[in-house]
Formats: structure tokens, C-alpha cells, sequence
């Protein structure tokens, strides 16, 4: 099922269901947010701090429950990632998400809301920028709102560079490989059977990128995977082995593990210049091309 759309006049409702956010980006990027034209839903607990968390798991549970069940809200967006989200999902009623039909979006940490809410809410959602960065780029911040409202400027091709070749169209469903790998037996562990996994990753080191695909591999979590789109893997190089590239670590693990066609270098990920993606939606991914297209809006338009 696909969330409504964001329409002229609804609210976006903000929360931080993971890490602390820092309060000066925070009001720089609210301000961006608030010439967007719609109007703002702050949660309660948004500037909470507790160690490395945004307060307690009861206060950042309130907030997005709040959020969910506010009428005026038409989209949930999360502050930022950090560490957080998987403590408080027990808490989260799938069904109350279902009805509610507004989408979630965030990446980071959020990738395990992102899971829950299609696991086991069956419902789309948006992997893209949130409120942790100023230098979002103006291009990433464009395709962000259009996907929100159900515009066709959201679903321009996103161009990388070809690893293997093959053109295929299947639901896109992934986010961030640690988090990925951290919902394996959980009851929002992600489903990737006939899809194309888009991954992305920040700071691990090519041996620990190694170990989290193989975890997915062993655990049969790449079975039936299609193809995959991989975005930026930021700051990922090894200074104590630096023999060993994680790009090449990733190519050599996926490309033994699945068919299909493979595109790295994605405009997405930990990086200024992330370009949202709809989890859940049809996507064509063209090995050849080294393009990755959203097929259809990630919200319904005309509900």
C-alpha cells in the first residue's frame, strides 16, 4: 500500500526516533522546511538528549505515535540517524501505521522503520534526506518534496557506473547495510525476494562491509534478490589495510552471491547529494546504463 500524498496545506510532522540532533542544524534546516509551504509538527521530545539517544525510548515512541495519529499530518519526517530506532519498534502497532497511510521518511537508522513499515505494515515509504545536514544539495532537496507530493520530477533516473549488466523491474527495497544486517531475525527483518536491494554505508571498513553481506548471504537473506543499486560508501577505506578497497570488497561479495545486474556509485547514501528513493515501489534498474528509475510515485496521489 502507498501513503498519501503530500497536498497543499498538510503538515509534516518531525521527530527524532533515534540520536540527539544538534540544535543549530536542527533550526537551519527547520527554516529550509518551513519555506517548503506547509506547515510544521514538531514533536515534543525533538531537542531531548539522553547519552547518545534523543531522550527516552517512551519519549521518542510518544513523538512518532503523536505524529502518526495527528490528523493534520500528511508526512513524518526523521530529524536524523544515529542509534535508536530498533529500541522503541516493539511499541509501534503496524496496524495503526497501515490505516494511517502517511509516509516515513529518513534513512541511516531509520532504514529499520523504513523495514518495519514494509515488513509489517505493508506500506512504502521514503529513503532520503532528513534534518542532520545543511549541504543537502538543492537537486536532492527537490526530488525529496516531489516524491512527497506524487510529482513526475521524483522519479528521474538516478545515473552510476555499471558493474554487470542486465536490465530488470521489481520492488526496490533496502537502505543501510549494518542496519540491514541488524534486522536479520527480528519480525521487521527486510524482505528481498524478487526485489532490487539499493545499499549504502558510512564508516566500516571494508573487512566489516565483508562480514555484514556475508551475515545477509548465510543468513539467505540475498536469496531471490534481482539486482542491486549500491550508493556512496563513505569514508569506508581501510588506513590499516589499505590493500583492500571497499568498493571491491562489495563487488566481490555481491557479485558471487546474486544474479542480475549490479550499478555502484548511486547519487544516495551518507553524502550531501542524496537522492530519496521509494522503499517498496517498482523500480528498473539497467546494468548497462548504470541507471536506477523509479517506475511509479511512492504516494497515491489521487486517495
Amino acid at each position: 500500500m502507498k501513503p498519501r500524498a503530500l497536498r497543499p496545506g498538510a503538515a509534516i510532522g518531525v521527530c527524532a526516533p533515534a540520536g540527539p540532533v544538534n540544535p543549530e542544524v536542527l533550526d537551519a534546516c527547520l527554516a529550509w522546511l518551513s519555506e517548503q509551504g506547509h506547515p510544521i509538527v514538531l514533536g515534543k521530545h525533538l531537542r531531548a538528549r539522553a547519552g547518545y539517544l534523543a531522550g527516552g525510548d517512551a519519549e521518542r515512541l510518544e513523538d512518532l505515535l503523536a505524529l502518526v495519529r495527528d490528523p493534520n499530518v500528511a508526512v513524518i519526517l526523521c530529524a536524523r540517524g544515529g542509534y535508536g530506532v530498533g529500541r522503541i519498534l516493539r511499541g509501534v502497532p503496524p496496524l495503526e501505521l497501515r490505516e494511517a497511510r502517511k509516509l516515513v521518511v529518513g534513512y541511516s537508522d531509520a532504514t529499520l522503520l523504513l523495514s518495519f513499515l514494509h515488513r509489517c505494515a505493508g506500506l512504502a515509504s521514503l529513503h532520503g534526506p532528513m534534518l542532520e545536514r545543511e549541504d543537502v544539495t538543492p537537486a536532492a532537496r527537490a526530488r525529496e518534496l516531489a516524491l512527497m507530493r506524487g510529482e513526475p520530477a521524483g522519479l528521474a533516473a538516478l545515473t552510476g557506473r555499471p558493474v554487470r549488466e542486465g536490465v530488470v523491474e521489481a520492488p526496490l527495497v533496502g537502505g543501510n547495510l549494518k542496519l540491514l544486517q541488524a534486522s536479520i531475525g527480528t519480525e521487521w527483518q527486510v524482505d528481498l525476494r524478487g526485489a532490487v536491494l539499493f545499499l549504502e554505508e558510512v564508516s566500516e571498513a571494508p573487512y566489516s562491509l565483508d562480514r555484514a553481506l556475508v551475515h545477509l548471504r548465510e543468513a539467505g537473506v540475498l536469496d531471490g534478490v534481482r539486482g542491486v543499486a549500491l550508493g556512496q560508501l563513505v569514508r569506508c577505506e581501510s588506513e590499516r589495510y589499505p590493500g583492500a578497497s571497499a568498493g571491491e570488497t562489495v563487488r566481490e561479495i555481491l557479485s558471487s552471491s546474486i544474479d542480475g545486474p549490479i550499478v555502484e556509485d548511486l547519487p544516495f547514501g551518507h553524502v550531501a547529494d542524496n537522492h530519496a528513493l521509494g522503499v517498496g515501489v517498482r523500480c528498473r534498474l539497467d546494468g548497462a546504463r548504470g541507471e536506477l528509475a523509479l517506475l511509479e510515485p511512492v504516494v497515491e496521489v489521487d486517495s
